[in-house]
């Protein structure tokens, strides 16, 4: 039987150490590769300061972000074969953390979030749920008048519209 130590249990802890500084390190570039779609939200007001770190880091953070993710891979695939059931339970999930934020940063969310309205379905005004206070973007054409509300414009910010037979394109 085999009686834990006191210089065993450190030995044992101290494994530990890398393979948490690894997944930390992972979290903190996960948290840098979300951080600019934490800012650029819609019906977020945001401070001029930040929305400008933020685009910063949009414009920064792919280079950075592979050289970590790919750090973070070998060590955690150096530190495995001595890693104990422990520690192995957060190197896995440290690389898994990585790769996918350093993939996040090639993607630009907004363009799937933010996709021009293609055929818009329309109701008559005294059918339409609409809030009396929300506001909404008038066009009139050739006697021919349309509403978009700015909630729906928020999240698409382009639509893609034909007015008294013409091509339109409304976008807030």
């Amino acid at each position: 039987m085999l009686i834990a130590t006191p210089a065993r249990t450190i030995r044992r802890s101290l494994k530990i150490v890398p393979a948490l500084c690894l997944f930390l390190t992972s979290l903190a570039l996960l948290a840098l590769a979300a951080y600019p779609m934490y800012v650029i939200r819609p019906f977020r007001e945001q401070s001029p300061a930040a929305l400008e770190h933020a685009l910063w880091v949009l414009l920064h953070d792919k280079p950075p972000s592979l050289i970590l993710a790919f750090l973070i891979t070998a060590l955690a695939l150096l530190l495995w074969r001595r890693a104990g059931w422990m520690a192995k339970m957060l190197l896995a999930p440290a690389v898994v953390v990585a790769l996918l934020a350093a993939a996040s940063t090639w993607i630009n969310p907004f363009e799937h979030m933010f996709h021009p309205l293609g055929e818009p379905k329309y109701l008559a005004a005294d059918r339409a749920a609409i809030d009396p206070k929300d506001m909404v973007i008038a066009v009139s054409l050739g006697g021919e008048s349309r509403a978009y509300p700015i909630r729906e414009m928020g999240y698409h910010h382009i639509v893609n519209d034909r007015l008294h037979g013409l091509p339109i394109v409304v976008t807030y």
